[in-house]
C-alpha cells in the first residue's frame, strides 16, 4: 500500500511539473499558450498509453512495424492537432492567423512546433520504454526470488518432517505414553507447513505455535539428557513474519548440540517489541559432533538466504561458532 501511494504521488507531481512548463515559459500570446498546453497534454497521454499498452503489446512482442506506424501517427497528431485547434479558435473569433515575428512561408509556423514536439515526443517515448523495461526487470527478478524461496522451503520442509518423525519413532520403540501427544503436535506442525508456508508472510502467532510444538517434541525425545531453557516474552498479535524463518536456527541447536546419550544444554530466548523480534540461541557442542564438517547445517544456510531475500537491510544476524559452542543472535525488523 505504501509503495502504491508513493508511486501515485510520484506520477501526480510529475504530471503537475510537466504541465507547468508552458506556464513557466509562456509564448508571446494567449492562443499560442493554449496550443502548447494542448500539445503537452497530448504528450502526457501518449506517455501513459505507450507505457501501459503500446510497449507491452508491440515493443515486447517485437511487432515493430505496427509499433512504428502507431508512433508516427501519434507524433503527427501531437504536432498538428494543437495547431488545428489554434486555427479553429482564431477563425471562430474572426481573427486572422498571426504568425510570430520572423516567421514566413507555409511551413514556418510549424517549424518551431515540430522541433519542440519532436523533443517532447522523444523524451516521452524513451522515458516510458525505460520505465516499462525497469518494471519488467523488477517483475522478473521478483519471480526469480519467489522461485528460489519456494525451492529453499521445499528443501527445508522434508528436513523438519524427517526430524519430527524420527522423534516419534524413538518414542514408539519404547512405547512411551507421550507418543499420542507427539503425533498430535506433529499433525499441527504439518498442517502449518502445508497450509501456511506457501505464503510470503504469516502471523507471528502461528509461527510461534509451530516453534513451541517443535521444542516440545524435542524435549519429549531427549528427556532428561538435555537441559532446554526456552523463554518468550512480548505480544505477537497483529504481527507478521516469513514462515519458517526462525526454526532453522533453533533446529540447528538440536541437530548439533544434543545427544540422547550425553548431557547437553540449549538456551533459546525469544522476545518481541513493537517493531523488532530478537532471537538468541546457544548450544554446547557435544563431543561426538565437534569434528563434524557441517557445523552450520544446510537449513541454516537456507535461512540466511531467506533473510537476504525477504529482509534486506532489516535484519542483523550474528553467529559465533567456537570450538565448544554455537551462538546465534538475530535482530529482525518485522514492521
Amino acid at each position: 500500500m505504501t509503495t502504491f501511494k508513493n508511486n501515485t504521488l510520484f506520477h501526480f507531481l510529475g504530471i503537475v511539473l510537466f504541465l507547468c512548463i508552458p506556464l513557466i515559459f509562456p509564448p508571446y500570446s494567449t492562443p499560442f499558450l493554449m496550443k502548447e498546453l494542448v500539445a503537452y497534454v497530448f504528450v502526457l497521454i501518449f506517455f501513459y498509453i505507450n507505457y501501459y499498452y503500446l510497449v507491452p503489446q508491440f515493443y515486447f512482442k517485437k511487432r515493430f512495424s505496427t509499433y512504428a506506424a502507431i508512433l508516427l501517427i501519434s507524433f503527427i497528431l501531437i504536432t498538428f492537432f494543437p495547431l488545428f485547434i489554434l486555427y479553429s479558435q482564431s477563425s471562430s473569433e474572426g481573427h486572422a492567423w498571426k504568425e510570430p515575428h520572423g516567421m514566413h512561408g507555409f511551413l514556418s509556423p510549424f517549424y518551431s512546433d515540430i522541433k519542440r514536439n519532436l523533443f517532447l515526443f522523444a523524451t516521452a517515448f524513451f522515458a516510458s520504454i525505460a520505465f516499462r523495461i525497469n518494471d519488467h526487470l523488477k517483475k522478473l527478478n521478483q519471480e526469480k526470488i519467489n522461485a528460489e524461496l519456494s525451492y529453499l522451503k521445499a528443501q527445508i520442509n522434508p528436513h523438519f518432517l524427517f526430524n519430527t518423525l524420527n522423534s516419534i519413532y524413538s518414542l514408539a520403540i519404547v512405547k512411551s505414553e507421550k507418543t499420542a501427544t507427539s503425533i498430535v503436535k506433529l499433525s499441527g506442525m504439518m498442517r502449518y507447513v502445508i497450509s501456511e508456508t506457501s505464503k510470503k508472510f504469516v502471523s507471528l502467532e502461528k509461527e510461534m505455535n509451530y516453534i513451541d510444538s517443535y521444542i516440545d517434541l524435542q524435549k519429549i525425545r531427549l528427556g532428561e539428557t538435555a537441559i532446554v531453557n526456552y523463554s518468550f516474552n512480548g505480544d505477537v498479535q497483529n504481527k507478521m513474519i516469513a514462515p519458517l524463518m526462525l526454526i532453522p536456527f533453533i533446529e540447528n541447536a538440536f541437530k548439533h548440540g544434543v545427544n540422547p546419550e550425553e548431557p547437553s544444554q540449549i538456551d533459546i530466548q525469544l522476545s518481541v517489541s513493537e517493531t523488532n523480534l530478537y532471537l538468541h540461541v546457544f548450544n554446547l557442542k557435544v563431543p561426538h559432533r565437534i569434528n563434524r564438517t557441517d557445523h552450520s547445517g544446510f537449513g541454516l544456510e537456507n535461512a540466511k538466504n531467506q533473510l537476504l531475500y525477504l529482509y534486506p537491510g532489516k535484519h542483523q544476524l550474528k553467529i559465533e561458532d567456537s570450538t565448544f559452542s554455537f551462538t546465534v543472535n538475530l535482530n529482525l525488523n518485522i514492521t
